[in-house]
């Protein structure tokens, strides 16, 4: 798979990616302001029955709030990826080690982690639970104090979706006019390859109709 190299501003370097460097002409974006939030999951509820009340898409949110390091959904999303990235190298407070695109094996376009069907089950699993110093029955060891936050998560809308790169059908697209990545129903076959690829698992994969 021959990789190109693009700006990724985040990193402030070159980094792999399987298409060339195309920017939209504007960038959508939705921001939080976590000093306010309280995990309420008044906003996922809402997103939840206006977009996704369908057959199908009982599992499926779209928008969640996460409280962090520990909650996640689907569950150990992140740890998942991170377990299989391995050591992430870190310069002071600038990430310094391989992207998921760079961390990739042979014939891989991405570094790709798929969750069990059971962690798409608890979308509230971990909820207010802390990371603790001290190891007691079954708290966790962490070397710092006690501590936690939310994390309200949507689609990010990459500037280099890994859905985009790993979908077979080339069904995904970064909408040219504001940024939005989104998934062409008649091109798509279900492959989940985008449910693997992405980070974060905001594409998800429609029982019913079996498709993403």
């Amino acid at each position: 798979m021959q990789m190109r190299k693009v700006y990724n501003w985040q990193l402030g370097r070159n980094a792999a990616y399987v298409y060339p460097q195309h920017r939209p002409k504007k960038q959508w974006a939705i921001i939080f302001d976590l000093n306010k939030c309280i995990s309420c999951q008044t906003c996922s509820l809402a997103c939840k029955t206006t977009w996704t009340s369908g057959k199908g898409q009982e599992y499926m949110f779209w928008n969640n709030v996460e409280t962090k390091p520990y909650g996640g959904y689907p569950a150990g999303w992140d740890r998942g990826i991170l377990s299989k990235l391995g050591f992430q190298e870190w310069d002071g407070d600038k990430y310094a080690g391989k992207t998921l695109f760079e961390a990739a094996g042979k014939d891989e376009k991405i570094l790709q982690y798929l969750a069990e069907d059971e962690d798409w089950a608890h979308p509230n699993i971990g909820e207010d639970e802390v990371a603790a110093t001290v190891n007691r029955g079954d708290w966790i060891t962490m070397p710092h104090r006690i501590w936690m936050f939310y994390l309200p998560r949507t689609c990010a809308h990459c500037t280099y979706p890994a859905c985009l790169a790993a979908c077979p059908r080339k069904a995904i697209y970064k909408r040219e006019e504001d940024g939005i990545v989104l998934i062409d129903q008649s091109r798509c076959r279900g492959y989940r390859e985008c449910v693997r690829s992405c980070p974060y698992k905001k594409p998800m994969f429609n029982v019913e109709t079996r498709i993403s």
